[in-house]
């Protein structure tokens, strides 16, 4: 199995990087990246290798989650990166998105048992979007927020030169994380 596809099973149980949206048991939720150009967008599917792009994963030290490091050498492939996030268990009583800047909470399960996965992300432009019209990561991305399959999605524009971090993770007393912390954390883990 491929470092990106074990990191997302074992950590977070989240897919990453995936065509096809996937349930998983808790904790549990679908994080997909898409790529645009112009008027044009596709989702990445897993493993696949984009000219320009970089994605290097590592495992958070201190709690179940993983940082990946998008790093930008070419924008002949795309000037927009698209990212969603959802699908933490669709059918639960409690399915709930707290957006702050460019961080988040899900909140997921059953009433008085609620189960929380935490991001942080490399853009404040996060929309509540309508899970049902994925199509596309524009689609997704302009779809609304009038569903009974919400997700969250977003976008930024790329950059030659610049790295991008997601961050998704279970919060702890050790692991509450701002986006300005992540570079340093990336360079950090596994450091000896």
């Amino acid at each position: 199995m491929k470092l990106p596809h074990l990191l997302t099973a074992v950590l977070l149980g989240i897919c990453a990087i995936s065509l096809q949206a996937q349930s998983l048991p808790p904790p549990a939720g679908t994080f997909r990246l898409g790529i645009g150009q112009g008027e044009n967008s596709r989702w990445l599917a897993a493993g696949e290798k984009v000219q320009g792009m970089a994605f290097q994963w590592k495992a958070l030290p201190d709690t179940r989650g993983f940082l990946l490091e998008v790093s930008i050498t070419n924008l002949s492939k795309a000037d927009m990166l698209y990212w969603s996030f959802g699908d933490c268990l669709p059918d639960a009583d409690v399915n709930v998105f707290s957006v702050e800047g460019q961080a988040f909470t899900c909140y997921y399960g059953e009433s008085m048992k609620l189960r929380t996965v935490q991001a942080v992300v490399p853009t404040d432009d996060i929309r509540l979007s309508n899970g049902k019209q994925d199509e596309t990561p524009r689609m997704l991305y302009e779809s609304g927020k009038r569903t009974d399959r919400p997700v969250l999605a977003g976008r930024c524009a790329l950059t030659k030169g610049a790295k991008l971090y997601f961050c998704f993770y279970e919060q702890n007393a050790k692991a509450d994380y701002n986006y300005y912390s992540l570079p340093d954390l990336f360079s950090q883990i596994n450091r000896p």
